[in-house]
């Protein structure tokens, strides 16, 4: 996990340039993408996100003017360095609230849930998520009785 202090850089980072959910959603894919060492273009998105390629211009070129990513016609998709930090904070906030969600048993709709919450909570929600996870796993036993206790209850 994250150390605190990165959530904080985060929303400095956005303080004057806020996003929509829909713009962290590909700002987060792209930043995906670039981690699996992949030149992004349109169609790579328009794929991932499952939106026709003409939306997916009209967003990469708001996301151009916001400075978070470089984008020419006929090029790939480069994050410049402030999407490049903006897009690892929210793959890290994504991947916080579905390990959480994991732990309380969440399987049918896990990736709808997450998608949900990770748009709506705050930062302080989150770090504590956050520290709620490294205590289970730092005290597996009683991540071992929850599971347990979960296994006997189900419905």
């Amino acid at each position: 996990m994250v150390r605190r202090e990165d959530y904080y850089t985060f929303n400095e980072y956005m303080k004057n340039n806020k996003l929509t959910p829909s713009e962290e959603d590909y700002i987060e894919m792209i930043y995906r993408l670039t981690m699996e060492n992949y030149k992004v273009q349109v169609k790579d998105i328009s794929q991932k996100l499952n939106i026709k390629p003409p939306s997916v211009t009209k967003m990469i070129k708001k996301l151009n003017d916001k400075e978070m990513l470089n984008y020419k016609k006929y090029e790939d998709i480069e994050l410049t360095p402030l999407g490049l930090k903006v897009g690892e904070r929210l793959l890290n906030r994504h991947n916080t609230i579905k390990e959480f969600l994991t732990i309380l048993g969440i399987e049918d709709s896990i990736h709808e849930e997450t998608e949900t919450m990770e748009h709506t909570i705050n930062v302080e929600t989150l770090i504590k998520i956050e520290e709620l996870i490294n205590f289970f796993y730092e005290n597996e036993d009683i991540l071992s009785k929850l599971k347990s206790y979960q296994d006997k209850n189900k419905r």
